[in-house]
């Protein structure tokens, strides 16, 4: 048993059973460039250390602790919890425990990890003397090799949303101690083949949808487009639905938030499943129109610790591009593919494919395309004023839908630039694509930068052209039907 177990069991139970019969793995969505725990030791300047292994007992631990001070990913277990300290400096039974962090101000929701691995240490007979937390250092941007002593920062306090110290760690901990054998006697005691009755709660969507929602809800699947279920931003909706309210167009009023999207819904399943605000959507239009129009999408991985200079911690690197110019009733394609720092070249081709003049369409542009472009401008001043052209003229392609301005019911509440791509083009998904996603492009580009098949690295390119090529069509596919919408001789 890990704390990932205990955690999912706090969450839900149904999560925790589920998970446990489940060989899932995340998609590791940090690229990581050099070797952390190294990095650890030299900021800490470790040079006599016991490293700890997977499977590590409790008495290959003590015995580390007779002839090293400081052990690196020792294990601790207790009533069959397994717990690992990252670090971990000792004088005897008083310690000082080392949690890092690929993150530049780790907030007390880490508290629940430190609490469950303290509390193990305690039961155990150790005193914790203190705690840390070794997180990347925000200002730190890389010149040269890496600044180890530079790159990470040491703090015992947490953080809160705007980057200032809040609470203690030691303090916190110590406030929140608790009956581990309590906590215990429970998961141990609880019956992993008893059938659990599926009860839908906030927790199921959170912050992010449970990866087991479908499973749990099998028959939400099947929705109608029309399904009140498919309510946004709605915290009555399954209450509507218990008591028979099955349709959009069919909404008790008193439970009807008002929101400019929900208006939108509603309405477009009163009108037959399309709805739009004639007014603003041609003035939309009409504002974001003009003779020469391109449609762009990038692609980027994320990176903890830079591995290129004038990089900072947890920048992006962008390493594709697809560009649709659409001029003179015809539409040209355009695009770039790069390994390695190819930044400069992504922002020179760029810089010549992108038109002079003339409206540029991206999709959810303000935390994504525009933020890209700004650190690109950052990188590289001398090309500020070339990458501002482009900037003051990208138009989020989004906002019609996102001010529910437009909408069809077969989005289903959903508003993600594929779903709308499948919705008007059933010819050519991306269900058809090897890659079908950008979680999945960024794995196969990585894949790219280690291959030395010159075949297989063709294929992987062909993949990512495909990929991002129909990311950009679809904006393309979209704005059509926009105008087919207000002049259909214009679609």
């Amino acid at each position: 048993m890990h704390i990932s177990d205990i955690r999912n069991y706090m969450r839900c139970q149904r999560l925790y059973q589920l998970s446990l019969q489940d060989e899932y793995r995340p998609f590791p969505y940090f690229n990581i460039s050099i070797d952390v725990d190294e990095s650890l030791r030299k900021k800490l300047d470790i040079n006599r250390y016991y490293e700890g292994v997977a499977n590590d007992n409790n008495e290959n631990t003590l015995r580390a602790f007779e002839d090293y001070q400081w052990l690196l990913k020792c294990r601790f277990v207790y009533r069959g919890l397994r717990v690992r300290v990252p670090v971990l400096y000792h004088d005897g039974n008083e310690c000082i425990l080392y949690f890092n962090y690929l993150s530049t101000a780790p907030s007390d929701g880490e508290l629940t990890n430190i609490k469950w691995t303290c509390a193990v240490m305690e039961n155990l007979g150790f005193v914790i003397k203190n705690i840390f937390l070794i997180h990347l250092n925000p200002s730190y941007v890389r010149h040269g090799n890496i600044d180890h002593k530079k790159l990470w920062h040491i703090s015992n306090c947490f953080y809160n949303d705007n980057n200032n110290p809040t609470r203690n760690v030691l303090d916190a901990y110590r406030k929140s101690r608790f009956n581990l054998d309590a906590q215990l006697d429970e998961l141990l005691h609880f019956d992993m083949d008893e059938t659990m009755d599926v009860i839908r709660t906030n927790k199921c969507t959170g912050r992010s949808k449970c990866r087991y929602y479908d499973i749990c809800f099998p028959e939400e699947s099947d929705l109608p487009d029309n399904s009140i279920l498919n309510l946004v931003s709605s915290q009555h909706k399954y209450e509507m639905f218990g008591n028979g309210i099955k349709y959009l167009s069919d909404i008790d009023l008193e439970y009807f938030e008002g929101t400019q999207q929900q208006y939108a819904q509603i309405m477009a399943d009163k009108r037959g499943g399309t709805f739009y605000e004639e007014i603003a959507l041609e003035n939309w239009l009409q504002t974001n129109r003009s003779e020469t129009m391109s449609f762009f999408d990038f692609e980027w991985d994320l990176y903890p610790f830079p591995p290129y200079d004038d990089m900072s911690v947890m920048q992006v690197l962008c390493f594709q591009y697809s560009l649709h110019v659409q001029r003179d009733g015809k539409i040209e394609h355009y695009q770039f593919v790069g390994e390695g720092d190819c930044r400069r070249a992504f922002v020179e081709q760029l810089i010549r494919e992108v038109p002079q003049e003339g409206v540029i369409f991206a999709y959810n542009a303000r935390g994504a395309e525009i933020m890209r472009l700004r650190e690109l401008q950052e990188t590289f001043p001398e090309y500020h004023d070339q990458l501002e052209n482009i900037i003051v003229r990208v138009v989020d392609l989004a906002q019609p839908f996102i001010k529910g301005i437009v909408y069809d019911v077969r989005m289903k509440g959903l508003y993600s630039l594929k779903v709308i791509q499948a919705m008007l083009d059933q010819q050519h998904t991306y269900k058809d694509l090897e890659v079908g996603n950008g979680l999945e492009a960024v794995a196969i580009h990585r894949q790219i930068e280690k291959e030395t098949d010159p075949e297989k690295k063709k294929e992987y390119y062909q993949q990512l052209y495909e990929y991002c090529g129909l990311d950009s069509y679809a904006m393309v596919e979209v704005y059509q039907w926009l105008n087919s919408l207000i002049k259909p001789e214009q679609g």
